[in-house]
């Protein structure tokens, strides 16, 4: 048995890019992030210590957003878990970065990071 929680669609305004004209502006990525939480207990309680709060999650992952300094959604990727790692005790993580119309032809282009 496993437990997971996550969270899709997360709207992060913030500049990214490989150029420069690219970092100029502010751009909304999209982000999913699934974590799979240590142990496997089934919940019986509404004790919010026996999981990871979604709003803590978000909140972490928007500062990031607002401070960073990366040019690639790799590196934005690895830092943001690397965050959600010291902060939250948990088993595995999934996270999606996704980049709006930066290819004519393509709606989305972006990273899957797993750890």
């Amino acid at each position: 048995m496993t437990n997971n929680i996550f969270l899709h669609g997360i709207k992060l305004n913030t500049k990214i890019g490989v150029s420069k004209s690219e970092r100029a502006i502010s751009q909304e990525l999209l982000i999913d992030v699934d974590i799979q939480l240590k142990g496997n207990q089934i919940f019986k309680s509404n004790d919010i210590s026996k999981t990871i709060d979604y709003a803590l999650v978000e909140s972490q992952i928007k500062q990031i957003g607002k401070t960073h300094k990366h040019h690639l959604l790799e590196s934005l990727g690895e830092e943001i878990i690397d965050c959600l790692k010291k902060k939250f005790q948990f088993k595995k993580i999934k996270l999606k970065i996704s980049k709006q119309k930066i290819l004519p032809d393509t709606n989305f282009v972006g990273v899957i990071l797993e750890r």
